[in-house]
């Protein structure tokens, strides 16, 4: 078989299932797949001899497309097109220039159909906010009416059991907020907002805040002379003060001690949070970072240590948990910056 028979790529362009479109230099449509002519509803004969324009329902997303093509880089990138029966549809395309020996002969574009999983992306977040904000609301309702019960109670039984039920209110205003700070997290497809922190000033301040959220716990900080720079964001202190409270609350041991440390090493810095707890089974390693799926034989630890996964995830960097004799040890590998020249930021929050 002659590989370079045209028809077998004509036929190949054809029945690819993801719409495509070919153009000449001066971006004039020269041919459409079937899988076009089925989506958008226009025939090839409306299709052919005229500009994608039409197709975009955001003429500006076609001017960036043009911009981009016409100095020789392909473009990808989001954007809605209105079908002939006026339906919008959302998705993603891409398209590259076409060279023969070097020579530029045309473009080809293509484009995939995310419109129903934006529109349950969107639904998705928008349930999650009201559960949110109601679950939040009624909470502190619930708060409120537990504190009037223990102000007029003389029962030392029943006041431990009101200090139980609040406390385990504040966790799940807590988990509420967690999962705000997931969803913003997972909703950020790109993000160029990562900049250098300064891990040891950013894990001093935080080491302040948890000894006075915890003053019957003992932690002891190591972190070396030489500054630990890393690539993070602001998200980077909600994640510390998760790993921080996790070694505390989980805890069994009559005075909790936790051990924080910073290790530099070529390109990656590892901050190590060792605790005297009764540490995590082996079978339970993944679970706790939402790698598995939670069964009635195990359990996670809520979704701090998921929120923290998934943010190290972003960071180029990796969580994971070792056991001692001592107890649990979670270790978070970060970036370094190899030039610290920028903004350093070491409050993040």
């Amino acid at each position: 078989m002659d590989s370079t028979d045209p028809t077998i790529y004509k036929t190949a362009f054809r029945q690819t299932r993801n719409p495509a479109i070919i153009t000449d230099t001066n971006f004039i449509v020269q041919d459409v797949n079937e899988a076009c002519v089925d989506f958008t509803g226009y025939s090839r004969d409306e299709l052919v001899g005229d500009t994608p324009l039409e197709l975009f329902s955001e003429p500006e997303i076609y001017g960036e497309m043009i911009e981009s093509l016409a100095v020789g880089e392909p473009w990808v990138g989001g954007f809605e097109t209105t079908t002939k029966d006026g339906r919008m549809i959302y998705g993603r395309g891409s398209c590259v220039p076409v060279r023969i020996d070097g020579e530029l002969r045309g473009y080809a574009g293509f484009f995939s159909d995310l419109t129903e999983r934006r529109q349950y992306e969107q639904s998705l977040r928008i349930l999650n906010r009201v559960l949110r904000h109601n679950l939040r609301n009624d909470a502190h309702v619930v708060l409120g009416h537990v504190d009037i019960v223990a102000d007029e109670l003389d029962d030392e039984a029943l006041t431990e059991s009101l200090a139980t039920a609040r406390k385990r209110i504040d966790s799940i205003i807590k988990y509420a907020e967690t999962a705000r700070n997931l969803d913003e997290l997972l909703s950020q497809r790109t993000d160029p907002s990562l900049v250098p922190v300064r891990l040891n000033d950013l894990l001093r301040n935080k080491l302040d805040e948890v000894r006075e959220r915890y003053p019957n716990a003992e932690f002891d900080a190591e972190f070396g002379i030489e500054p630990a720079v890393v690539v993070a964001d602001d998200a980077i202190g909600t994640a510390i003060d998760a790993v921080f409270e996790n070694a505390v609350e989980h805890n069994d041991s009559s005075v909790p001690h936790v051990t924080v440390r910073l290790d530099l090493e070529d390109t990656l810095v590892t901050l190590t949070v060792a605790d005297n707890g009764p540490g995590i089974p082996p079978n339970e390693h993944d679970l706790i970072f939402g790698r598995e799926e939670v069964s009635p034989l195990h359990h996670g630890h809520g979704l701090d240590l998921f929120f923290v996964d998934r943010l190290l995830e972003k960071y180029g960097g990796d969580i994971w948990v070792e056991n001692d004799d001592d107890g649990a040890a979670f270790k978070l590998r970060f970036r370094t910056v190899a030039h610290p020249d920028g903004e350093i930021d070491g409050s993040s929050e």
